[in-house]
């Protein structure tokens, strides 16, 4: 025997169910809510990654960097982005990492105490520009990164650059007047695997003098 679609209840063959108006209402009501349901959770969960996206991303990266850059306590995420995880490895092992973060941190902070009026220090504005690297250019930066762990004290560094980007983006900060100044800087945006995005302070070009 099958069942009546609107309220559930058994129906005989080829006869139309006796149900009320008010049981259809409700099961149709009740099929709503369900929909609902699912679209907010959907909604969220696609909130939630696409706000993690941003934020790991080349241009999250970026902003990342331009911050650690003009904050006292920025030191550590300034040297995790700069540097390849050998060579925080080989400062920690040598007892000099903390000396390193702590002298990056006191030359930041006496830059924001010098500042005068309403001068502030510099953020992130927007992204000028962007260039996806090429794969010799990507194999310059891995030698920019194994040079860089080596200068640290690592030995036998292995980075592997899966991707990258030149960025040119602008920066912005307010003068003793309160009125804004715009700079522009280029970097290049790599992503190490294992170790995730990080960052060179220089221009494509610049990564041929590790070639």
């Amino acid at each position: 025997m099958p069942y009546c679609k609107n309220c559930g209840k058994k129906t005989p063959l080829f006869k139309k169910c006796d149900c009320t108006a008010a049981e259809k209402t409700g099961k149709k009501s009740g099929k709503g809510v369900l929909v609902l349901i699912v679209f907010f959770v959907f909604f969220i969960l696609g909130l939630i990654l696409g706000l993690h996206l941003a934020g790991s991303g080349t241009k999250g990266t970026v902003k990342r960097y331009v911050k650690a850059a003009s904050s006292k306590n920025g030191g550590k995420t300034f040297y995790s982005l700069t540097m390849p995880d050998d060579a925080i490895k080989a400062l920690k092992d040598n007892g000099k990492y903390d000396d390193t973060v702590d002298a990056f941190n006191d030359m930041i902070e006496d830059m924001i105490d010098d500042l005068e009026g309403k001068e502030s220090v510099p953020k992130f504005d927007k992204i000028v520009k962007k260039q996806k690297l090429t794969k010799a250019e990507l194999k310059n930066a891995e030698q920019y990164f194994v040079k860089r762990a080596e200068k640290y004290g690592a030995k036998d560094a292995k980075i592997k650059v899966t991707r990258g980007t030149e960025i040119k983006f602008r920066t912005k900060k307010k003068d003793e007047d309160g009125d804004y100044n715009y700079e522009k800087a280029t970097v290049c945006v790599v992503k190490i695997r294992g170790e995730g995005w990080k960052i060179i302070p220089s221009d494509a070009k610049g990564l041929e003098y590790y070639g």
